[in-house]
C-alpha cells in the first residue's frame, strides 16, 4: 500500500487582514458610483438650463447687439440646438464643468462674436465631483473659427478670458459644431 501525502496548502491570510482592504474596494465603488451620478446630473441639469436660456423656439437666442447678418455663424449648444448671441452657454458638454452666463455679446459677426460674460469653471479640486464651479464675472469670450455645417455655418471655438486675482487666465474650448439647424 502506497501513502500519498495531501497536497501543500498555501496559508490563508487571517479575515481580519482582508476587512480593510474590502472596506477600501467599497468605498472606492462607492466614489465611483457617486462621481458617475453627479456627472449624469450636472449634464442633465446643463442642457435643461442651455435648452431654458437659449431664446426663442426658431432657435436664436437672446439679441445682445441688435440685428445679425443672416449669413453669420451660429453656435451650437449641448443638445444641438443653433443659437445667435446666447445669454447663457455650457462650453464642456461632457461634464459642464466650464460655462458662460450673464453673456452681453458687443459684436457677432462671419468670423467672430465678441462679448463679456461671467466665466462659471470647475477647478476639479479636490477632484471635480465634490468641486462646486467659480463663477469670475467680467470676463472676455470670443467666438470664433466658423466652420461650414449641414446646418449652416457654426463657430467652433470659445477662447475666454478671466482674471482670478491679480492673474490672467486664458482658457480654449473647442464647441460642439453638430445638431440641427
Amino acid at each position: 500500500m502506497t501513502l500519498t501525502a495531501p497536497p501543500p496548502t498555501l496559508p490563508s491570510p487571517a479575515p481580519e487582514a482582508l476587512i480593510p482592504e474590502a472596506r477600501r474596494r467599497g468605498r472606492r465603488r462607492l466614489a465611483r458610483r457617486v462621481a458617475l451620478t453627479l456627472a449624469v446630473v450636472l449634464v442633465a441639469a446643463a442642457a435643461l438650463l442651455t435648452t431654458l436660456t437659449s431664446g426663442t423656439p426658431g432657435g436664436s437666442g437672446a439679441r445682445g447687439s441688435g440685428a445679425v447678418a443672416a449669413s453669420a455663424p451660429q453656435v451650437a449648444t449641448c443638445t444641438g440646438r443653433a443659437v445667435v448671441e446666447p445669454s447663457s452657454l455650457t462650453l464642456s458638454c461632457a461634464d459642464a464643468n466650464s460655462a458662460l452666463t450673464a453673456t452681453r455679446w458687443s459684436a457677432w459677426g462671419a468670423r467672430s462674436a465678441r462679448g463679456v460674460t461671467t466665466f462659471a469653471l470647475n477647478p476639479c479640486t479636490p477632484d471635480c465631483a465634490a468641486s462646486p464651479l467659480r463663477h469670475f464675472p467680467g470676463a472676455t469670450v470670443v467666438l470664433d473659427r466658423p466652420v461650414a455645417t449641414p446646418h449652416g455655418a457654426r463657430f467652433s471655438r470659445a477662447v475666454v478670458t478671466y482674471r482670478s486675482g491679480a492673474t490672467a487666465h486664458r482658457v480654449i474650448q473647442l464647441l460642439t459644431t453638430g445638431g440641427r439647424a
